[in-house]
C-alpha cells in the first residue's frame, strides 16, 4: 500500500509499529514474529524507507517503539496485568538461541534503539530520542529488576530544515509554565477499543506529536494505524489523515470511528 502513495504527500507520519515478539494479531505476513532480531528490524527499517519517500523534504516522523526481554525458556513465570493479550508459550524469540544477536537469557534487546540506528544508516536524521513516561500504567509482574515505565519515541526528520513549533512544549497550568522537552509525562490511558486486539497509544501522545511536528491543514500518515488513533486525532483537529493496516477488523474499526467525526 504505501508503494501506491505518491512521493513527499505528507507533512508528518505517525506510528507504533507492532513490537517484538510480544502480540501476535493473527495476520499473514505480519511485522513483530520474526525469529530474529535482525529480522525485525530490518522489516522495520524497511517500512520506513517507503515512508521516508511518501514524506515532504521538510516533514517529520514520530517512531513510538517499546522493548522486549529474551527469556531465553518457553513461557512466562507469570502473568502480566498490563495485557492479557501476551503471547505466552514457545515464542520465536526462545528458539533461535540469542534471538540472533546472541545474547543471554533475561537481557533487554534494546529493540527501539537497534531500530533507530539502522534507520539513521539509511538517511534518516535521528533528531531527538523522547521518552514517554507512562503515567500510571499497570507495574509489570517482576520482581528481581525495575518495572518499566516508560517507552521510546524517536522523532525523525529527512533534512536540516523541517517544520517543528517549539511552542507545542509549554504547557500553561494554573497561571504557571511547564515545559517537557524529551521526557513526555502523559497518562497511560488510550481509547477503549471495544474489545479490539490492538494496542493503541493515548491521544495526547498523538496529539503532542502533531502539535510539534505537522502544520494546520497538513497531512499526516500512520502506516501501522491499528485502531485508528493517529487518524482520528489528526482528523480532529484540522488535519488530513491517512491509515494502513494488514488486518480488515481493525480497518473496519476505522472506518466506524471516523464516521463518527
Amino acid at each position: 500500500m504505501l508503494q501506491g502513495l505518491p512521493d513527499r504527500a505528507y507533512q508528518c507520519v505517525v506510528t507504533s509499529p507492532p513490537y517484538y515478539c510480544l502480540r501476535d494479531y493473527g495476520i499473514s505476513n505480519q511485522i513483530g514474529l520474526e525469529d530474529t532480531v535482525p529480522q525485525y528490524v530490518g522489516a522495520i527499517a524497511s517500512v520506513m524507507d517507503e515512508v521516508y519517500r511518501t514524506l515532504t523534504d521538510d516533514g517529520v516522523l514520530f517512531l513510538n517503539l517499546g522493548d522486549t526481554y529474551y527469556s531465553g525458556k518457553g513461557k512466562s513465570h507469570g502473568i502480566d496485568p498490563k495485557s492479557n493479550k501476551r503471547r505466552f508459550g514457545l515464542r520465536a524469540v526462545d528458539k533461535s538461541g540469542g534471538v540472533g544477536i546472541g545474547i543471554r537469557p533475561k537481557s533487554i534487546i534494546g529493540i527501539p534503539w537497534r531500530v533507530a540506528t539502522e534507520m539513521a544508516s539509511r538517511r534518516w536524521v535521528l533528531r531527538s530520542a523522547i521518552i514517554w513516561h507512562r503515567k500510571n500504567a499497570l507495574p509489570e509482574a517482576v520482581k528481581d529488576r525495575p518495572r518499566r515505565s516508560y517507552e521510546n519515541i524517536f522523532m525523525f526528520a529527512k533534512s536540516r530544515s523541517y517544520y517543528f513549533n517549539r511552542k507545542a512544549l509549554v504547557e500553561i497550568v494554573e497561571g504557571k509554565k511547564f515545559i517537557e522537552e524529551d521526557v513526555w509525562t502523559i497518562a497511560a490511558r488510550p481509547r477503549s477499543t471495544n474489545g479490539l486486539d490492538t494496542a493503541p497509544f493515548p491521544d495526547e501522545v498523538v496529539q503532542r506529536c502533531l502539535d510539534l511536528g505537522c502544520p494546520s491543514g497538513g497531512a499526516v500518515l500512520d502506516p501501522f494505524a491499528g485502531g485508528g488513533t493517529t487518524l482520528r486525532v489528526a482528523v480532529s483537529h484540522e488535519r488530513h489523515a491517512t491509515g494502513i493496516d494488514l488486518n480488515p477488523q481493525f480497518c473496519r474499526f476505522m472506518v466506524e470511528q471516523m464516521k463518527k467525526l
